[in-house]
């Protein structure tokens, strides 16, 4: 693959990937900044990897767990170099679409932003309570949609682990949820690993934010 083709797919990586791979990440490290830097660090990864990623996987090249997997593999070595605890603020949150709809053209009313951001903090707040061996697993089941198998791969581990941690993790979350918004969630649905059925549906929550990308 020349230089050129490669650039080519990690372009259309950050097409079909680049809010997923900043959702996640920022659900581990809940600091926005941060999470823009280390989402163009895990991009720059896959420029310079895609070559032998695909060479080695041939047809069977899964883009979107690979793309994961140096997502991860980046959170975690920034924490080796900056073993420092983070805790989580929403002031520079920016409205956004609600996932997998059209922006709408008429601009929403302060009151809807407010409790739009009110809800978001909710949420990441009782994300980042979780301990890591259970918010990790419910993020890439609720923002990035893979199935336990795929999880347990990514993780390395097996999939009664796996099924036992998203378990765990769906009753810590609505325990957490519960306490921080004083509200009760709506009954657990029946796929396991999935957050956003948990909440009460309101615009804005867990919305796709753009990726800036430098040309």
């Amino acid at each position: 693959m020349q230089t050129s083709t490669a650039s080519e797919a990690v372009e259309a990586l950050i097409q079909d990937y680049g809010r997923l791979v900043f959702h996640v990440i920022h659900g581990l490290t809940g600091n926005w900044q941060e999470s823009e830097d280390l989402s163009q660090e895990t991009f720059l990864q896959a420029f310079r990897g895609i070559e032998a990623a695909r060479a080695a996987s041939g047809p069977h090249f899964q883009a979107k767990a690979w793309l994961l997997q140096i997502a991860l593999n980046t959170v975690r070595m920034q924490r080796r170099r900056l073993p420092v605890a983070r805790f989580l603020t929403f002031s520079d949150l920016q409205a956004s679409s609600s996932e997998g709809q059209e922006e709408s053209l008429e601009p929403a009313s302060p009151g809807d932003l407010a409790l739009q951001v009110a809800e978001r903090d909710v949420v990441q707040r009782s994300l980042a309570a979780l301990p890591e061996t259970l918010r990790l697993p419910l993020l890439l089941a609720s923002v990035a949609g893979f199935s336990q198998k795929e999880i347990a791969g990514l993780l390395g581990l097996n999939e009664a682990t796996t099924r036992q941690r998203l378990s765990r993790a769906r009753k810590a979350f609505e325990r957490l949820y519960a306490l921080e918004s004083g509200e009760h969630l709506a009954p657990a649905p029946a796929r396991v690993g999935s957050v956003r059925p948990l909440i009460r549906r309101r615009p804005g929550l867990f919305a796709p934010v753009a990726l800036p990308v430098q040309a």
